[in-house]
């Protein structure tokens, strides 16, 4: 510094110099936030839930990027058509930047996600989603590390039965295993004169023709006996094995079928009953199994049905419960100009026990944050499907809807008499098996 400036001369300079080091740093701060997508952020969001379950939800986002200036919108599709609406868009340039993708999908949807990326690991990572949720959303929304999608619900598959009918049957407490649920048949189905049922124990052993969640309770009854969904690499189906006699999937698949074959002691069911959910609200059917997703539309139909909702049955002496989820994630479109801001705005949303609870008020669903899920572990409408999202399982599909189908086809086959069990299950997984992305 030259020596004749005056003590003056110097203050200035250093208050210049501090200024620009002020400078500096708020500029360099605006582009990290940037980066981190607290800029106003602009989204479209994509869903089937009604449009006031997420508007709820965000109004009362507070987190980076939230403000009067924020443009966050949410557009309802309906369900039956948000599949095909969406890849159109993804196609075209015109999806949005968020979008839900159901837990068993994933692998028809990651060729146009962005996961979470890995500047912001530090806020949510894979060991956050093992801690904050259920090990079956790891399952099917993580794989080596890599987070694709959040969940706001976990709902699971439970057996909802008329207490009435129990009760008239002097079964006190609903059946918690298979063999359980067997010795009740006998006191809860009715027949005529001429063997014809007039009131079913359960409806199961159909295909979708009446019960509509028939494929996902033979997948659920594999599961629960220990078999081997994938071959050891995930490549291929592999639930049959070398299809011999005596494989966990065929005996699943067998007992499954034994509740529609008239010549079983536990014929309780056939497709002719018509459907399972209108036959239980007239009391025509002591049992069903269905999702919390289910629970309003079945009480709609007869509002003054004794409703009452059990746990699924569990195979004899086995090592812990297994059950059957069926949600959706919400995920990130990979053409979104603000991947950063729109996965800033899904962690704030799925991780925020707040919100959770704006999100259950609002759809009478059961939690996915395991906070959550403790907190309702006592709550009469969501106990049960609360606690069984914690021992809920999943397997990889490629295609969950032609797997369905598929499964779906090899029931009927057995069923018209057109197939043996063996026969139609070999022939489901080789097509399954034909099935891509």
């Amino acid at each position: 510094m030259p020596k004749n400036l005056t003590q003056r001369q110097i203050i200035i300079i250093a208050f210049a110099v501090i200024a620009l080091v002020v400078v500096v740093v708020v500029f360099f701060m605006n582009i990290r936030n940037n980066a981190a997508g607290t800029q106003a952020l602009n989204l479209t969001i994509w869903g089937t839930e009604d449009p006031k379950v997420f508007n709820d939800l965000i109004s009362q986002y507070t987190g980076p990027g939230s403000g009067s200036s924020a443009q966050i919108k949410y557009t309802q599709i309906p369900s039956a058509a948000y599949g095909s609406t969406l890849l159109k868009a993804l196609a075209a340039g015109t999806g949005p930047d968020i979008f839900e993708v159901p837990n068993r999908d994933l692998g028809q949807w990651t060729s146009v996600i962005a996961p979470i990326p890995a500047s912001l690991a530090a806020t949510f990572s894979a060991v956050t989603l093992q801690n904050d949720f259920p090990t079956v959303v790891s399952q099917d929304f993580s794989a080596n590390t890599t987070v694709y999608a959040l969940p706001l619900s976990v709902d699971t598959m439970a057996m909802i039965y008329n207490k009435d009918l129990f009760d008239s049957a002097g079964i006190a407490v609903p059946p918690k295993t298979w063999t359980e649920f067997d010795n009740d048949i006998a006191a809860l189905r009715a027949v005529d004169g001429q063997g014809q049922l007039t009131r079913a124990a359960a409806a199961i052993g159909g295909s979708e023709a009446s019960v509509p969640n028939a494929s996902d309770l033979v997948f659920l009854l594999m599961l629960q006996n220990g078999t081997q969904m994938l071959s050891t690499n995930n490549s291929t189906v592999a639930f049959v094995g070398n299809g011999g006699n005596g494989t966990p999937g065929l005996a699943a698949f067998s007992f499954y079928l034994q509740f529609a074959n008239a010549t079983s002691p536990y014929y309780t069911w056939n497709d002719s009953l018509g459907n399972a959910n209108d036959a239980f609200a007239q009391g025509k059917v002591a049992v069903i199994f269905d999702y919390a997703a289910s629970l309003a539309a079945i009480k709609a139909k007869s509002p003054f049905l004794n409703v009452g909702i059990a746990p699924m049955p569990q195979p004899d002496n086995a090592a812990g419960d297994i059950n059957y989820a069926k949600y959706s994630g919400l995920t990130v479109n990979k053409d979104s100009a603000s991947v950063v801001g729109a996965w800033t705005f899904i962690i704030n949303l799925t991780t925020s026990l707040a919100n959770e609870n704006i999100y259950t008020t609002d759809t009478g669903l059961p939690p996915a944050l395991r906070t959550a899920i403790q907190a309702d572990l006592t709550d009469p409408n969501l106990a049960v499907f609360a606690s069984q999202a914690l021992t809920a399982r999943s397997w990889h599909e490629t295609n969950s809807e032609s797997y369905d189908g598929i499964m779906n086809k090899a029931i009927q086959n057995v069923l018209n008499g057109s197939s043996g069990s063996t026969a139609a299950l070999t022939e489901a997984q080789s097509e399954m098996n034909s099935v891509t992305n």
